[in-house]
């Protein structure tokens, strides 16, 4: 089956919004950004077991390069399981963020989550606020 793209509505956009920075640890991969509100968003992977940041466009099924995708019939997940470096039983999912002329960032993880979507950037003070 070909790859489709799903449209999620995950609580934050990446439309416009400015360069990312990531981190991943122990399975965890945090994303932070500022968004086109000037509000800095938080989002956190679990279970994080692939992610993949390249700043040309996907030519992938999404229609659009501003939108949170999950993809589904994922040749990348597929290729996990055949390898078996990963199970179904793990409940990996492929999420692709899609930052317009910056790039996309995808992920095979069993969750996305928003952590605090929604402070100004510019009240961000503290290691919490703009450290991952």
């Amino acid at each position: 089956m070909p790859e489709t793209a799903k449209l999620l509505n995950p609580g934050f956009s990446v439309a416009d919004a400015e360069y990312p920075r990531f981190s991943l640890r122990d399975g965890v991969l945090k994303l932070a950004f500022v968004d086109w509100r000037e509000r800095l968003v938080h989002v956190q992977f679990g279970n994080a077991a692939g992610v993949r940041w390249q700043e040309l466009d996907s030519k992938g099924p999404e229609e659009r390069d501003d939108s949170v995708y999950e993809i589904l019939e994922s040749f990348w997940l597929a290729e996990y399981l055949r390898a078996v470096a990963r199970t179904f039983a793990d409940g990996l999912r492929h999420f692709r963020l899609c930052f317009n002329a910056y790039g996309v960032l995808d992920v095979l993880a069993t969750t996305m989550e928003s952590m605090d979507a929604g402070q100004q950037a510019d009240e961000a003070d503290g290691p919490a606020a703009g450290t991952l």
